[in-house]
């Protein structure tokens, strides 16, 4: 007999292969990733910003899920101007289809009176894609016994490579209280099949939150007892690609240097099959800053039919943001600091 978890895996990578090709990656810990979210958050850190993310997905299957991102994210004063780099690596199943993407990110930050600031973004990239065919499985090499061990009637290359550019775009409203952001990726829809035709579908993203304060921030040039955060942040994103959507509500707590969160993913009023109800996971996070550094683990906790082979995600974020001074520049307006959930001096 096949074992469970290779059924399943067969059976996601099968969708992947067909209807699910078009779904990017995803991170749980989306405002651990801001340049991932949504471009118009380049910059938005008030200083230079490094972000290493790691995601392990379902770890139950023979080959999970990984992806990783890795952002530099700096603030150029002078210009009121953000700029960015974004580098993503997707690996995906026995085959090894991988995917990377290198992007550059230009924002903009256009001052709406005294207490609004709006940020449109653009972002250009260049991704490359590969899969190694001999170490799939194909239909004809199956049977109720198991693998047959013989080589597939398929036709294929060895190795396949594909490559293409991809543009995005973003843009962010906020106040020092409340943001919401909206971003569409893919805007030209590129071509990503290894043979013959498979476009990427854009997609679209809204997300945003609301910070309330339980001890009103301290106006202090110093990092003291009295400056550090206590804040409840109710948030919430909704994105969609093809016939897909996905719908992510939690909150996040922070009592500095520590913070906790909790969100459910999932849209529990639609269902994309009969008697298969949208719910995917709910997810768990708790994180630490030191001196500039934050530190933030979450885990996936799998509540869809998939749940008995999943085993589950696992995700780490590394974050880390310094100061470069401008000598020659001197300040006009006070810096106007978003209010998502991190730990930004």
């Amino acid at each position: 007999m096949i074992p469970k978890s290779k059924i399943l895996f067969i059976i996601l990578f099968g969708l992947y292969g067909s209807g699910a090709t078009a779904q990017d990656p995803q991170l749980s810990q989306y405002y651990n990733a801001p340049l991932f979210l949504n471009p118009a958050l380049a910059g938005t850190a008030n200083n230079t910003r490094g972000v290493l993310n790691y995601r392990l997905q379902w770890t139950s299957l023979p080959s999970p899920y990984q992806t990783i991102a890795a952002s530099f994210d700096h603030k150029i004063e002078p210009y009121n101007s953000g700029v960015g780099l974004l580098i993503k690596r997707d690996r995906q199943g026995d085959g090894g289809l991988t995917s990377t993407d290198v992007s550059a990110i230009y924002s903009y930050q256009v001052y709406l009176g005294e207490k609004l600031t709006f940020i449109p973004a653009i972002q250009a990239g260049f991704v490359t894609r590969d899969i190694n065919f001999f170490n799939l499985t194909f239909g004809d090499q199956l049977t109720s016994n198991g693998n047959t061990g013989l080589p597939t009637a398929d036709n294929f290359t060895p190795g396949a490579t594909k490559s293409f550019l991809d543009f995005s775009t973003g843009g962010l409203l906020y106040s020092e209280t409340f943001w919401l952001g909206v971003s569409t990726q893919h805007l030209n829809t590129p071509n990503q099949a290894f043979v013959g035709e498979s476009k990427l579908p854009r997609k679209m993203s809204v997300h945003g939150g609301y910070k309330i304060h339980l001890v009103k921030p301290a106006r202090k040039s110093m990092y003291t007892e009295a400056s550090k955060e206590r804040s409840i942040t109710p948030t919430f994103m909704y994105k969609m690609q093809g016939r897909y959507d996905q719908f992510d509500l939690g909150l996040y707590m922070i009592y500095e240097p520590i913070m906790f969160g909790m969100w459910y993913r999932g849209v529990p009023v639609k269902k994309y099959n009969e008697g298969l109800n949208n719910h995917e996971s709910l997810i768990l996070l708790a994180g630490v800053y030191y001196k500039g550094l934050t530190f933030a683990y979450s885990y996936d906790f799998t509540i869809s039919s998939f749940k008995p082979g999943s085993g589950g995600s696992h995700e780490i974020a590394v974050i880390y943001g310094w100061e470069i001074p401008y000598n020659n520049y001197k300040k006009k307006k006070r810096r106007r600091k978003v209010s998502c959930p991190n730990f930004d001096k």
